[in-house]
């Protein structure tokens, strides 16, 4: 979650490709399959993002990474940015200032692999002021152009993926207004197999994304941002059968791209939500506890990347942001991705 002062820093002058056309990287990408690295196990994950001043390329990004082991995390998400504005079919990506780079992003997940670590490329859109559920157009010109415009997106990342042998491929992110066109993704989606022949998993948001999204047959993995909201007693048991109905309806296995807590007071009400207030790491603590005893024994769970840990190290008992960096949340993380799990 970036804030408008950094949004402001990547947008200005980075030299942005503009994604206006449908055509092939011009790299091919290569023909030998791509198996995951270690097998359809648990992915005990993080979101592991570019952050201001130390981004992918810093050394910094790879001393924090190379620390991620210590707390049992196997899986790293990394988050390339694109770029929409409001009122503007226009997507933009790429450019030689951006924090995720190609090229970093390939040394980066390199070094993750060497480490033991699963790779998960899972490209964004960065909507200023606002988030991509957000994202609409009532001109059918407007939707065709950015349709357009996020095929271009989707095939970059997909060769990348397969370049860099990554071992999840996330073919979008809370498009909550744009996924009712439901023949334009499974296109989209038949072109991320042709050219990334790892498996594919798109992340819902919330709510009735995620619980009326109508292609999930076409993927590999259902799979859910969790920022529904909890009582205070912080029972799941409601969440895990709406997980659950989705999981039986489809028959395919859950992977949450995104969870997380504010280390603010009372974090559950508002999962998604920063607004300034008290800290309190105890309660993001507590809110990681619960989720990980609803969700970690259940066998089509396959897998949690928390939202998020950044390249720069920001956390710590002053930030009430979301990272658990730094905070009691990482030790309950490190307690249950070391246990072996006991499916429920």
């Amino acid at each position: 979650m970036l804030t408008r002062r950094q949004f402001s820093r990547r947008l200005a002058g980075a030299g942005f490709a503009v994604a206006s056309g449908c055509g092939r990287p011009n790299a091919a990408p290569g023909t030998d399959p791509r198996l995951p690295a270690r097998g359809p196990e648990f992915q005990r994950g993080v979101n592991f993002t570019a952050e201001w001043p130390d981004v992918y390329r810093s050394r910094r990004a790879y001393r924090i990474l190379e620390r991620l082991p210590d707390y049992g995390v196997d899986s790293v998400a990394l988050v390339p940015y694109g770029f929409c504005r409001h009122n503007d079919p226009e997507i933009r990506f790429g450019g030689r200032r951006v924090w995720e780079r190609d090229a970093d992003i390939e040394r980066l997940a390199g070094h993750a692999h060497r480490l033991g670590m699963r790779v998960f490329l899972k490209p964004q859109l960065w909507v200023p002021r606002g988030f991509p559920g957000n994202i609409y157009f009532e001109s059918e010109r407007d939707r065709e152009t950015w349709f357009r415009g996020y095929d271009a997106f989707l095939r970059h990342y997909a060769a990348l993926a397969q370049r860099i042998r990554a071992d999840l491929f996330c073919v979008g992110v809370e498009y909550s207004r744009m996924v009712r066109y439901e023949d334009v993704w499974r296109k989209l989606i038949a072109i991320a197999r042709e050219i990334y022949s790892g498996p594919l998993i798109y992340a819902a948001n919330w709510g009735e994304e995620f619980e009326t999204l109508a292609f999930w047959d076409a993927l590999d993995y259902i799979g859910l941002n969790n920022y529904y909201p909890l009582p205070d007693d912080l029972d799941l048991t409601g969440i895990v059968a709406i997980v659950r109905k989705v999981h039986e309806t489809w028959r395919r296995p859950v992977i949450f791209p995104e969870a997380g807590y504010a280390s603010l007071v009372h974090p559950q009400r508002e999962p998604w939500a920063e607004d300034p207030r008290e800290i309190s790491l105890e309660d993001q603590a507590r809110c990681y506890e619960a989720f990980l005893a609803a969700f970690y024994p259940q066998p089509w769970c396959h897998g949690i990347y928390w939202w998020k840990v950044g390249t720069n190290g920001f956390g710590g008992p002053r930030d009430g942001s979301h990272t658990p960096w730094g905070k009691p949340a990482m030790a309950v993380v490190a307690r249950w991705y070391r246990r072996r799990r006991r499916r429920s």
